[in-house]
Order: structure tokens, then C-alpha cells, then sequence
């Protein structure tokens, strides 16, 4: 179960008592918005607050109480022991409950030995020095405070007790998932409720409902809200168990409610909600039977900054809403944030059914007058005469000679040529020129970079910027706290203009981050500068899953290629050849061939064939020839 808030104000409407995280208590005077106490548990006291309620009648402490003293005739003083002490009931996480006297500003008793878990829950008895709390050790306890002792302790549920109030003399209500009824003189459970499907974080009786007279409870009405519920309950004691009276429907999860203490002129309850989204509900409604359909919020009500110098207009959270114990029913609001919360009074009325409230957030002025006296970094004029000193091992050494026309050195003058001469004439001249115009040098790359971000040098700046991760490191530790936040803004600048070269850059915040946390607490427009940066890197960062899914699928193919071709190549290895040839031996020729190769040699034989006959033609015919001849 998500944890609420410990806040609580008083049933009139005068103070208002908050627990902040760290266990410290304030006190705050709703009339006039001023912190009336502050009081800082001791060691032995230092658990965390986890519920607060106010003692309706004040508690007296059982002391013999001193006669009352006359100062003449006529006139009398009560002594201290017959004034009404404030006292504030504490639930912690340790299991204990303090009692917190107001008037003392001290820590007046403390309940041990009831819970040995979390103090859900609590509830005054308004007739006696009776406390009834719950925890989440499954347990209900009933504390005599007079004594300081347990009365009884009962199991009530299987699971934690999230809430549990007193709806009379006799009768106690208490909840987890379910809502039960108990008769607190058997501890006895009477009747069972199951209308959340989550824990219920509160319950409240319709005081006008409520019987102290008797033991009777058939005219009772009560209402409940749980965890991620966007509906309050409202119901009767005679009804059903599993469906309520009445349902107030709610555009977000409730946070924080409240109702009427006595009956309006026409018998109607009047209910304010304070939902998660930082705005205010309120309904009216007669309990008189049960609904079928929701009821629905009668007015709204938020609080918005006037949005003035072009400045965008943005919702001020509500943190709390209490109705005040008058005929007017004057609606307490605080919002802005619990560090310095702001109360006003508001006169209800139902003519408009949205309500603005136009406001300055206190807590953002009181920090910009702080910045614009202390922190403020004004921007100095720059000259452009201005000679800008950089640090020695920064400046770029100018080489005597390119490294293309570098000489040998000469042992002698004498053995120069007059071309020779004159070069080095020129080049002597040219690095007197040089030398001369050279800026004077300092130490330190956090100075370098100080008067670049003064002088809005980009030149300097990315000089610095350019660093290994030891370097980044030892100057951001170097670094003034004056120059970090336009440190912040020119490094945002530079990621929103390039992306190939942020990985550098993601250095640098990342370890401003690490070293000067502290002061980026402190410094009040911390959100808005970083958000613009946070937008850029959830931007890109949103396609790294997909390119990671696209690089999984790339390696895939590019591997099973690679294997494929290693697969030929051995394909290729093992297949025997068209023609192999051996060498002549003396014993016979062998030659294996293929049978193209076969066929070729074949036609060669034929050709060959051809031209033995036509030569043994052309023999014959000149024999003849020569035959003839010699008869002749």
C-alpha cells in the first residue's frame, strides 16, 4: 500500500500538523500561514511518522487537581492542571505511539507494547482518555492514555488493518479489504462490508449520524476510500454488505477527504476530495436511501499560477482540504508543497461549477529573490581587444620548420647557401612575429574553461571539452559552482546541434552530476533546465531497442553468408578433376582421358590419316611422270 501523508488539522480549523520524512514536526498557524513549532524527535523517538489524529476534547492527565486561585473578589484563574491540553495521537513504523503535547512543544507519553508492526491507523474515543489504533500485525489495540496502558487487543483481520475510527459509544469500525463492525464492549464482530477490491486507507462516520446517547447505531452512515479506487463509498449500518448507498464518482484516485461535522439548512452532507491530479471535489448529497446511480462533483476547484511576462500558466497541487467547524462552511485549502504550504480560506459557494484560483506559488518567489541576490551570474561585457589566457600545455607549439622541409643541421654558417641564409632569415623573423603575438599562458583547464563560458568562446570551450576521462573528471572537481549551470546549458546546446559527437558530452554531465549534485538541490530552476536535456536523450534513446533488434538480425544473416561460402569452398576442394596427366615412362604411354578429350584425339588421328594419303598421291604421280620421261 502506497504511504499517505501524515497531515492533520484541527477539527476548527486553527493549526495544522505535518510530519516530514525525516521525523521532524511542524505546527503551522492556518490564520496567518507562519510556523508556530518545529520539534525534532530525540534518538530513542527517531521512527518514521505514519499517522497523525487529533484529540477532539483535549486530554487531562489524572493528577489531583489544585484549587482555583482568586486574584479578588469575584475573579478566579484556573490553574494549569484544569486547562485543556492539545494533544496530537502519533502512529510510527516501529509499533509505538507518541503523544505530542502542542502546548509543550514536547513529546508528553509514549504507548509501547501494543504493536510490534506499523501503526496503520487511529482513532479517539471523544467521551474518555480512550485511543483505539490498528497496525499491520493484524491487530486492534485499545489504550487507557490516562495510565498508559492497554485495555484489550483484539485479531481483526488476516491481513494488515489499513483505517479504523469510533462511530459510537460501543461500536468501532476497521478495514483492510474488507470493512467490519465491532462492538468494542464484547469485541464482537457485527456485520461485514465488501465494497473495495483494495486496501481502504480511511474511514469517516456522518457525525450528524452518529448516536453517543446510546448503543443504538440503525440511523449510522459512513464513508470510505481505498488505494487505486476511483469511487468513495458511502454506507449505511442496515444496508446490504456488498453494495453501498451512495457512490461518488472521481476523475483520479483520492487522496485526501473530508465532510461536514453537523447537517447543512436543507439535511444535505456537504464532501470535499482531494484527488491525486492536485484538485478539489466537492459534492452534496442527502443520505436519505440508496442511489443507483453515481453522484457527481457539484464543483471544482484548482489553483494555477497567473502566467504573467509570457510565462506559461501552470497548476499549483493541493495537498490538503478540511471543512471548517462553522455555520459558513468555510473550506480550508493548502497547496503548494509542504516545506512552506500556503492556507486560505475559501466561503463556499455552488453557483459556478469550476473554480480557478489565480495565485503565486510562494515557495518559487521567496527562491528567485534568494537567486537573483546570491546566485545570480551576471554576464560580463567583452571587449574585442581582450587578450584570452590559455593554459601552457593547451597552446598549440608552432614547429621551427614544416615537417616537409626540415634541414640537417650545418656545423657551420659558412657552408649555407645564400637561399639558405635567407629562409632562415625570414622564418626567424616570422617566429619573432609569432612569439610576439603569442597570448601570455596559464595553468589549470577549470580557469580555461571559466573564462570561455564567461566569454561565450566556443573556440575555448571545445578545446577544454576534448579531454580524456581523468581530465574531465579533475576539472569538473576544479570547476567553480558559479560557472556549472552555463556549463549545463552550452553542453545541451551542443547535443541538440550533433549527435555522432554526445558521447564526449555525456561525460561531462554525467560526472557534474556525480561531484556537484549537492548544489543542483539548491538551485531552483533545476528542473526546467535539465528537462529540455532529458527529452533529447529519451528521444534518442527510444529507437536503441529496435537497432538492437535490427543488429541481432544483420549478424544473423551476415553469419549464415560467411558459412555458406565456406561451404562451397569445401564443396570445391572435394570434386575430382577433368584431366589428369602423368609423366612418359620408359616401359609403355599411359593416358587417361576424358571422353571430349577422347573424341578430339580421334578427329586429330583422322586428319592425319588424310594427309599420309594425299602425300603417297603426289609420290605416284611423279613417278609416272619420271617413267614416261625416260621411255621418251
Amino acid at each position: 500500500m502506497e504511504a499517505l501523508v501524515p497531515f492533520s488539522v484541527t477539527r476548527n480549523g486553527e493549526y495544522a500538523l505535518y510530519s516530514s520524512p525525516d521525523g521532524v514536526l511542524k505546527l503551522w498557524d492556518t490564520a496567518t500561514g507562519t510556523l508556530r513549532q518545529e520539534y525534532t524527535p530525540s534518538a530513542h523517538l527517531s521512527a518514521t511518522c505514519t499517522c497523525l489524529a487529533w484529540c477532539p476534547t483535549g486530554y487531562r492527565s489524572e493528577k489531583p487537581r489544585k484549587k482555583k486561585k482568586r486574584k479578588s473578589k469575584g475573579d478566579t484563574v484556573d490553574t494549569p492542571e484544569e486547562q485543556s491540553e492539545d494533544i496530537v495521537a502519533i502512529g510510527t513504523t516501529a509499533g509505538n505511539i507518541l503523544l505530542y503535547n502542542t502546548r509543550l512543544g514536547d513529546i508528553q507519553t509514549q504507548l509501547d507494547g501494543g504493536h510490534n508492526d506499523r501503526v496503520n491507523g487511529l482513532s479517539w474515543q471523544s467521551d474518555d482518555n480512550s485511543l483505539y489504533s490498528c497496525s499491520s500485525d493484524h491487530h486492534i489495540v485499545h489504550w487507557d492514555v490516562s495510565n498508559n496502558s492497554v485495555k484489550h487487543k483484539w485479531k481483526a483481520d488476516k491481513g494488515s488493518v489499513h483505517s479504523v475510527c469510533v462511530c459510537s459509544t460501543n461500536h468501532l469500525l476497521s478495514a483492510g479489504r474488507t470493512i467490519k463492525l465491532w462492538n468494542t464492549q464484547t469485541h464482537e464482530m457485527l456485520k461485514r462490508f465488501t465494497g473495495h477490491s483494495t486496501e481502504v486507507f480511511r474511514l469517516l462516520p456522518v457525525p450528524f449520524t452518529m448516536n453517543f446517547n446510546g448503543d443504538s447505531i440503525d440511523n449510522l452512515y459512513f464513508l470510505s476510500a481505498a488505494v487505486n479506487d476511483r469511487i468513495l463509498n458511502a454506507w449505511h449500518t442496515k444496508s446490504s454488505d456488498k453494495t453501498a448507498v451512495a457512490t461518488f464518482s472521481l476523475p483520479d484516485e483520492p487522496v485526501m477527504f473530508d465532510i461536514s461535522r453537523e447537517a447543512r439548512p436543507d439535511q444535505s452532507l456537504l464532501l470535499t476530495v482531494v484527488t491525486k491530479a492536485g484538485q478539489i471535489l466537492v459534492f452534496e448529497h442527502t443520505l436519505n436511501g440508496k442511489l443507483k446511480q453515481p453522484v457527481r462533483p457539484k464543483v471544482t476547484i484548482q489553483v494555477a499560477t497567473p502566467g504573467v511576462n509570457e510565462e506559461v500558466p501552470r497548476p499549483i497541487p493541493i495537498l490538503a482540504v478540511h471543512i471548517c467547524d462553522d455555520k459558513s462552511s468555510n473550506i480550508l485549502l493548502v497547496h503548494g508543497n509542504f516545506l512552506k504550504p500556503t492556507f486560505e480560506k475559501l466561503p463556499y459557494k455552488n453557483t459556478d461549477s469550476d473554480i480557478c484560483l489565480i495565485r503565486q506559488d510562494k515557495s518559487r518567489v521567496s527562491l528567485k529573490v534568494e537567486e537573483s541576490t546570491v546566485t545570480k551570474i551576471k554576464t560580463p561585457d567583452v571587449s574585442k581587444d581582450m587578450t584570452v589566457l590559455v593554459p601552457e600545455l593547451m597552446a598549440p607549439s608552432v614547429p621551427s620548420v614544416a615537417p616537409g622541409k626540415r634541414h640537417k643541421r650545418k656545423t657551420s654558417t659558412s657552408e649555407m647557401t645564400i637561399e639558405a641564409r635567407l629562409n632562415a632569415i625570414g622564418m626567424g623573423a616570422s617566429k619573432t612575429e609569432k612569439a610576439a603575438k603569442t597570448p601570455p599562458k596559464t595553468d589549470g583547464l577549470a580557469r580555461l574553461l571559466t573564462q570561455g563560458l564567461q566569454s561565450k568562446d566556443s573556440k575555448i570551450i571545445s578545446s577544454v571539452l576534448n579531454q580524456n576521462d581523468l581530465m574531465i573528471e579533475n576539472t569538473v572537481r576544479r570547476l567553480p559552482v558559479q560557472s556549472i549551470i552555463p556549463l549545463v546549458q552550452h553542453l545541451t546546446g551542443l547535443m541538440q546541434g550533433r549527435a555522432a559527437g554526445s558521447h564526449k558530452l555525456v561525460k561531462w554531465i554525467k560526472n557534474i552530476l556525480v561531484v556537484h549534485t549537492s548544489y543542483l538541490m539548491t538551485f531552483p530552476e533545476v528542473v526546467e533546465i535539465f528537462s529540455s536535456l532529458y527529452q533529447l536523450m529519451d528521444a534518442r534513446t527510444a529507437a536503441f531497442s529496435r537497432l538492437s533488434k535490427l543488429q541481432g538480425k544483420l549478424d544473423l544473416i551476415l553469419s549464415q553468408i560467411t558459412t555458406q561460402e565456406q561451404h562451397q569452398e569445401e564443396t570445391l576442394t572435394g570434386q575430382k578433376p577433368l584431366l589428369m596427366y602423368q609423366e612418359e615412362s620408359s616401359d609403355d604411354d599411359d593416358m587417361v582421358l576424358d571422353v571430349n578429350s577422347q573424341s578430339d584425339s580421334d578427329d586429330n588421328l583422322d586428319l592425319f590419316d588424310l594427309d599420309e594419303q594425299e602425300t603417297a598421291g603426289e609420290d605416284v604421280v611423279k613417278n609416272g611422270e619420271d617413267d614416261m620421261e625416260t621411255d621418251g
